[in-house]
């Protein structure tokens, strides 16, 4: 029970420049994707975010991967900064991106939710 409390305090302190609302949404983002892939490149390094339902999360940072628990805090952040939505377009996640990463040169989200639907946002300078 410790363990799942300190668990519950670290993704929580992880959100703090996420606002509350954010943090909502992030939870139904990932229930209702089968899939989910984020890639932004800046300055040569590429970051990645993964998640595949029900419970694989992927980060990585240049060579630097990071898998599960450790993955899956990162993952949750990314979601919920971007807050997937079909109806949003790729201009309107650089303007959410770009502040995060300002030397970004291109990204690409990749989503498939529960029905099986895809979509793919990209941008690239």
């Amino acid at each position: 029970m410790k363990r799942v409390i300190g668990m519950l305090l670290l993704i929580m302190l992880s959100f703090s420049q996420v606002s509350e609302k954010a943090v909502a949404v992030s939870g139904n983002e990932l229930m209702d994707a089968f899939s989910i892939r984020i890639t932004v490149v800046e300055e040569d390094v590429e970051y990645q975010w993964e998640f595949d339902n029900p419970n694989h999360y992927e980060y990585e940072k240049g060579t630097k991967v990071l898998k599960g628990d450790h993955a899956k805090i990162q993952v949750i952040k990314m979601t919920s900064l971007l807050q997937l939505d079909q109806d949003k377009t790729a201009e309107q996640y650089k303007k959410v991106l770009k502040p995060y990463y300002p030397q970004m040169s291109s990204f690409e989200i990749r989503w498939m939710d529960a029905h099986s639907e895809r979509y793919i946002w990209s941008w690239e300078k």
